[in-house]
């Protein structure tokens, strides 16, 4: 297990805001708007009058997208600077979304009470995630959508990621182990530990997806010579029983 606590984390996520709000865009970063969004929009199909928890939503870029979109939508989010910005763009754009500073791990609300509940990108970095993802299905209602992203689990590596090479070399899959990144910490577990929880919590898994970076794209830079060979995230779309 981790010696990394959820609040420590939080804290470095927090003062990490300057940093984070650089490289975000109404699109979210490079990777979410070519990659993770477009799977990810295609899981949430329509979500107008849906009521919809983005659990883990950071500094609000997909909440406001969302919530353009007609969902009726609560944000939730630990890292103070992150929520800050995203209550001050509330107050000035005025879209509906009700902002909640909370650790989804320890967060308590009335249950089954959203249509929809995703969470981008959040659990890799999570120390407690089973009890972060069990809070997220508690508080769906029967038949209600569990949709996530995470990095994907089979290709973490401990060491440093050389872009330009085909392939990663993929070692310890089996241990549990801590990454620092450039913010906070990431946590490895296998596949089969986030799957096996999901289903364990009364969810059916409907769909899985491993987007691929377009190759107009990635065949601009052998930077992404990585992206075109090797999947980087992994998309789960569930229903609660």
């Amino acid at each position: 297990m981790s010696s990394i606590t959820n609040g420590q984390n939080i804290k470095e996520w927090s003062e990490k805001t300057d940093f984070i709000l650089n490289k975000i865009t109404d699109e979210g970063d490079f990777y979410r708007k070519h990659v993770i969004n477009p799977a990810l929009f295609s899981l949430l199909g329509n979500v107008k009058g849906k009521l919809l928890l983005d659990a883990g939503c950071g500094e609000g870029y997909l909440s406001r997208y969302l919530a353009k979109q007609g969902a009726i939508v609560t944000g939730l989010e630990p890292a103070e600077g992150l929520i800050n910005h995203a209550i001050e763009r509330e107050q000035k754009e005025k879209l509906g979304i009700t902002y909640i500073k909370a650790d989804l791990s320890k967060w308590k609300d009335k249950e089954k009470y959203f249509d929809i509940v995703v969470s981008n990108m959040v659990f890799m970095d999570i120390p407690d995630y089973e009890n972060a993802i069990k809070n997220c299905i508690k508080v769906l209602k029967p038949k209600g959508l569990f949709i996530f992203s995470i990095s994907h689990p089979c290709f973490d590596i401990k060491g440093k990621w050389e872009e330009e090479k085909p392939y990663v070399e993929v070692s310890n899959y089996f241990d549990a182990y801590t990454m620092q990144n450039y913010i906070g910490y990431s946590f490895h577990r296998m596949l089969s530990d986030y799957l096996n929880l999901v289903i364990k919590e009364g969810c059916v898994i409907k769909k899985i997806l491993e987007p691929r970076l377009p190759l107009e794209i990635a065949n601009t830079d052998k930077k992404y010579t990585r992206d075109k060979n090797i999947p980087n995230f992994l998309l789960v779309q569930a229903i609660k029983e």
